[in-house]
């Protein structure tokens, strides 16, 4: 039993050891990440319920917090014209900010739009930009 009570001592104290300045910043963006993936997952459970206006606050609240589900999900509300009116240039400027965070989706998004004119003019040369840095971005 000492043995036992010796192990769950020193378990609750390794747990609770103190904090340096640099694990505080990576302590923080680990909850802010966390929160984020709760509210995802709550805005996607609103989704399939098909509350698409609720779904899309929700999906703007974390996509105007730079959440990149946030931000690709938003878009595809607005292409889609659900929570909010179809809207394709818009669509296209939020597909654009995922594809600049680096976000294979939104690059092939990005790409497609370009080559279709969905929302933006159409670019071959543009599209193919887009569609490289996919491939680029898919090979890491």
């Amino acid at each position: 039993m000492y043995k036992f009570l010796s192990v769950a001592f020193f378990a609750f104290f390794l747990g609770t050891a103190p904090v340096l300045a640099g694990d505080v910043d990576d302590a923080e963006e680990q909850t802010r990440i966390a929160r984020d993936m709760v509210k995802a997952l709550q805005a996607y459970a609103v989704y399939k319920m098909g509350q698409y206006d609720e779904a899309f606050e929700r999906y703007c609240e974390l996509a105007d917090r730079g959440n990149s589900q946030g931000i690709l999900n938003v878009a595809n509300m607005y292409a889609a014209g659900l929570g909010t009116e179809k809207d394709l240039e818009k669509a296209f400027e939020w597909y654009l900010r995922a594809a600049e965070k680096g976000e294979v989706i939104g690059m092939e998004a990005v790409a497609d739009a370009y080559r279709e004119g969905l929302g933006v003019a159409q670019s071959s040369s543009k599209a193919d930009h887009w569609q490289a840095q996919a491939r680029v971005a898919r090979q890491k």
